[in-house]
C-alpha cells in the first residue's frame, strides 16, 4: 500500500538546465503531502550542475544518471520505478511550472481519489513569429492544451500529467518507441485497461516553451510523423485506424512510381503536370487556411505550415515504407480513440477546398492541352 497523500515527481532530463530544475524542486508543497523529486539524467557525458548536485545531497531531490543514453521511455519508466508515492506527477526537463501547480493537482487527488489519473494544461507563449504561427494553426500544440477544453480524456503529451500508481497498467512505456509516440500508447492502453478515462486539471498549469526557441521543425515533425507510424500498427491502436484519402506525400509518391511506365507510354509531360498541380493545390488550401485563421494572406506562414504538415506525412510514409507495413500507406489514427474501426474517407472542409482545386487545376490543364 501506498501513502493517499504522497507525490513523486519524475523528471527525466538531458538537458539538465539547473534554473528549470531547481524551480520544479522549489514548488510550493502542499499540507499533509509527501513529495518526493525524482531526476534521471539521460545525458551520460553531461556534467551534473552544481545547483543540482546541492540540492540532491540536502536530500530536496533525487538525482539517477544513466550510464548510458536511455531514451524517453526507459528513462521514464526508471524514474517511475524507483520511487514508492501513491500518485506520480511526470513533467518535462524544460517546463516552467505555475507557483501553485502541486496545490492544484493536490485538490484534484482530495476531489477524486481513486482516479487512474489527471491531466494538467501544458501551455504555450503566445506565437511570436510565422513559424510558431504556423505550428500553432497545424495544431501542433493542440493536444498539450486539451485540459482546457475536455473534463475526461484518453491522453496529453507527458510533459503534465499525474497518474495512479495503484492502477498503472504493466509494462509501462514501449521501450521500443523511440521516434515519439509511446505517451499515446501508454496512457491509452492504461485507460482502456481500468475502463476509465483521465480527470482534466486545467488549474495544474506549466508553460512550455517553443521548441528550439521558435526556429523551423523539420526534424521534430519527421519524427513524430515516423512515431505515429510506429504505434498504429501495435494492438491497443491498431483498433482505431483507418483508410483515408492519400495526402500529399502518397499521392506524389504514387506519381513518382508511374512516372517509369508514363516515361514508356511518351506521357511522362503529364505525370510532371500532375506533381505541380498537386503540390499548388496544397500550398493554396494551407494559404487559404492561413487567411482564415489569421485574416490575412501570409506566404511566409503558408510556407512554414506546407512544411511543418507535410514534414509529419512524410515521416509517417517513410516509417510505413521502412518497416515494409504496405498496409500502412493512405492508413490514419483517430486520435480521439472515440470508437474501435473508425470510419473511412472521412471528409473535411480542408480536403474538400483540396480537392477542388485538383479538379479545377486537372481541368484547367486539360483545356489548355487541348487548345
Amino acid at each position: 500500500m501506498y501513502t493517499h497523500r504522497s507525490i513523486d515527481i519524475v523528471i527525466p532530463s538531458f538537458r539538465l538546465d539547473e534554473n528549470i530544475l531547481a524551480n520544479i524542486i522549489n514548488l510550493e508543497k502542499p499540507a499533509g503531502y509527501d513529495v518526493h523529486i525524482y531526476i534521471v539524467a539521460d545525458n551520460p557525458n553531461a556534467t551534473i550542475p552544481q545547483k543540482i548536485t546541492d540540492l540532491s545531497k540536502q536530500g530536496k531531490a533525487h538525482l539517477i544518471k544513466n550510464d548510458v543514453n536511455l531514451g524517453f521511455s526507459a528513462t521514464r519508466n526508471k524514474g517511475i520505478l524507483v520511487g514508492k508515492s501513491r500518485w506520480i506527477l511526470l513533467l518535462d526537463d524544460d517546463i516552467i511550472p505555475a507557483d501553485r501547480l502541486l496545490l492544484a493537482y493536490a485538490r484534484a487527488i482530495e476531489s477524486y481519489p481513486h482516479a487512474i489519473g489527471f491531466m494538467g494544461v501544458t501551455n504555450f507563449p503566445e506565437p511570436f513569429n510565422n513559424i510558431t504561427k504556423a505550428l500553432k494553426i497545424n495544431g501542433s500544440i493542440g493536444h498539450f492544451e486539451s485540459a482546457k477544453y475536455h473534463n475526461k480524456l484518453l491522453w496529453a503529451p507527458t510533459a503534465n500529467i499525474v497518474l495512479n500508481r495503484e492502477r498503472l497498467t504493466m509494462p509501462l512505456f514501449n521501450e521500443e518507441l523511440k521516434k515519439g509516440g509511446e505517451d499515446i500508447e501508454f496512457l491509452l492502453r492504461n485507460a482502456l485497461k481500468n475502463k476509465e478515462t483521465y480527470v482534466a486539471c486545467p488549474e495544474a498549469l506549466v508553460t512550455h516553451p517553443w521548441w528550439n526557441e521558435g526556429n523551423i521543425q523539420t526534424k521534430r515533425m519527421f519524427r513524430y510523423g515516423i512515431g505515429a507510424s510506429e504505434i498504429s500498427t501495435l494492438p491497443v491502436i491498431k483498433k482505431y485506424t483507418y483508410y483515408d484519402f492519400t495526402n500529399t506525400s502518397e499521392t506524389l509518391l504514387l506519381l513518382i512510381l508511374a512516372l517509369p511506365f508514363a516515361a514508356i507510354a511518351k506521357t511522362a509531360d503529364i505525370i510532371f503536370l500532375l506533381i505541380l498541380i498537386t503540390l499548388l493545390s496544397e500550398f493554396i488550401t494551407n494559404l487559404i487556411k492561413v487567411a482564415k485563421t489569421t485574416g490575412k494572406n501570409s506566404f511566409s506562414i503558408t510556407w512554414h505550415l506546407f512544411w511543418v504538415k507535410n514534414m509529419y506525412e512524410l515521416g509517417y510514409l517513410v516509417s510505413n515504407l521502412m518497416r515494409g507495413n504496405i498496409r500502412g500507406f493512405a492508413k490514419r489514427i483517430d486520435m480521439s480513440f472515440r470508437k474501435e474501426n473508425p470510419s473511412w474517407f472521412r471528409l473535411n472542409r480542408w480536403k474538400i477546398i483540396k480537392s477542388l482545386l485538383l479538379i479545377l487545376f486537372t481541368l484547367l490543364a486539360i483545356s489548355l492541352v487541348k487548345g
